[in-house]
């Protein structure tokens, strides 16, 4: 007979971490009423979080990603167009996973684009090939208890260990409005194009939900058409929201973090006024630790056994939260290739994730911040990237880490100081670490069967020198509750280095 009796030892578990490309093309056709393109500025990918599906022994995501075109004209103004296409990837789910039917798994993924490749290829019509990578985690509980084969009365020795436990979300989708005012000027307004940034800003957890507070962040690029070319130029309206997203397992005592982002923003202008509607997804994640019963050793009174121990990689629950910081920075103008002359419009960048590793009590986090200048020099409408590196450090330091980083966005402004540009950005990060350590846990006890054995009324025993009540008792086959109680000790920690401390002999019932 086979028993595998659980003791308390079901632990969540990693069971995969990998990353994967993702190829995407699409040919983008803009509709007749808008302006046919006579030079392309930018093509810029936003990826909404995906959603997932488990069965058929794998879990499906997909998502849509939105491409913002900026573009100039055949007039020599500038126009954006937005188009919406889907991305989609797999994880196959192998041996005992598979088995589970997908219960009791948490599994997230991340996408972010790496490369985008345009071209145009008619007036209205141009060709786009995207890259992502998308980094997928999946966790699956697991049932450490001993496989013991045999019959008998047993008794174990176990200790507590940590573990960590994390709970994904589904994306919740909400839409947030509002308007600003413009500055009264010359000219009809018009919204050249609008992107938007979701920054949470209060992240709580209760019981099977999180209540999430922020805000989100639409850069307007705006231009006064009056007859006469006149210089495009950069509004910011922040749009607030509330948001109470489901998520099971969420309790008040754990660590959260949300993700957010953008997708259509509608924008209708009224004189001086812009009215803005924005569509946002949020993704709530959680994780804490929780305490876990390990068998250390067992044995069964009268009977030998072969045992088989492994060593089993646990985890632990690093930081789970959205946080901020800024970087400021100087280039000059001979740097950036550019001249005197250039009018400075919009910047928006993108933090790309470079290291990140432990240094010393603390866990750094180093890459780049890539920002894209839209100017214009000698009337012509251009596009100037350069980088700016930074370097920040999370607190703690794990040997082993896992860190989830999704940068979903930053603020960016540029200032002319004479001959140098200087660049103050402020980055939003949402972030959730791990950290895994290692403990020997008893996989297996083979039985032979019992031996009938001749007892004296009492026996006297004599430990030697790092016994422990626990390796007497399995030598006697008897259990720690008895022969504590013969002796006037404790039985309350049997395999600890103390717990024959003071003891010259034990009597054996």
């Amino acid at each position: 007979m086979e028993r595998n009796e659980d003791q308390n030892a079901r632990v969540q578990l990693p069971f995969t971490e990998k990353s994967q490309p993702i190829e995407l093309t699409a040919e983008i056709a803009l509709p007749d009423y808008r302006s046919e393109i006579s030079r392309l500025l930018w093509v810029r990918p936003v990826l909404q979080p995906p959603t997932r599906f488990i069965g058929g022994g794998k879990v499906d995501f997909s998502g849509p990603v939105r491409y913002h075109i900026l573009y100039v004209g055949p007039d020599g103004g500038l126009y954006s167009a937005e188009h919406e296409e889907g991305y989609a990837f797999s994880l196959s789910l192998d041996g005992p996973v598979r088995e589970s039917g997908g219960e009791e798994l948490a599994i997230t993924a991340e996408a972010e684009p790496e490369a985008v490749i345009t071209r145009v290829i008619g007036p209205r019509k141009l060709s786009v090939r995207c890259r992502l990578r998308a980094h997928m985690q999946g966790y699956a509980v697991r049932s450490l208890s001993p496989r013991v084969s045999g019959e008998g009365e047993l008794h174990r020795l176990c200790h507590s260990a940590e573990n960590g436990r994390v709970t994904f979300g589904e994306p919740e989708r909400l839409t947030c409005s509002g308007h600003m005012t413009v500055d009264v000027g010359e000219g009809e307004l018009r919204v050249v194009s609008a992107i938007g940034h979701a920054i949470p800003d209060r992240v709580t957890a209760s019981d099977g939900a999180v209540h999430c507070t922020g805000e989100v962040v639409v850069s307007l690029l705006l231009v006064r058409e009056n007859g006469d070319p006149s210089l495009p130029f950069a509004a910011e309206c922040r749009l607030p929201f509330e948001s109470e997203l489901p998520l099971e397992g969420a309790a008040p005592d754990a660590a959260m973090r949300v993700t957010g982002a953008v997708g259509e923003i509608r924008c209708a202008v009224e004189g001086e006024t812009v009215s803005v509607e924005a569509t946002v997804a949020l993704v709530a994640e959680g994780q804490s630790e929780e305490s876990v019963l390990l068998c250390d050793d067992l044995f069964s009174p009268g009977r030998v056994a072969e045992y088989r121990t492994v060593e089993e990689k646990f985890w632990r629950a690093g930081l789970c939260t959205n946080r901020n910081f800024s970087i400021s920075q100087e280039k000059t103008l001979a740097e950036l290739g550019l001249g005197a002359d250039v009018e400075r419009i919009l910047t928006v960048a993108d933090v790309e994730v470079r290291e990140k590793h432990p240094e010393g009590e603390k866990t750094l986090l180093s890459g780049d911040l890539c920002c894209h200048l839209l100017c214009r020099r000698g009337g012509e409408y251009a596009v100037c990237d350069f980088s700016i590196p930074f370097r920040t450090f999370l607190e703690g330091a794990w040997d082993h880490i896992s860190l989830s980083c999704v940068a979903p966005c930053c603020r960016v402004s540029t200032v002319r100081d004479g001959e140098a540009l200087r660049v103050d950005a402020e980055i939003y990060m949402s972030l959730r670490g791990s950290g895994s350590v290692t403990d020997t846990v008893l996989a297996e006890a083979r039985f032979a069967p019992s031996e009938e054995t001749k007892r004296v009324d009492m026996e006297i025993c004599y430990p030697a020198v790092g016994e422990t009540l626990w390796s007497v008792c399995k030598r006697y086959g008897i259990s720690p509750e008895s022969l504590a109680n013969a002796n006037a000790i404790s039985a309350e920690a049997p395999g600890a280095a103390e717990s024959l401390a003071g003891v010259r002999y034990l009597l054996i019932p």
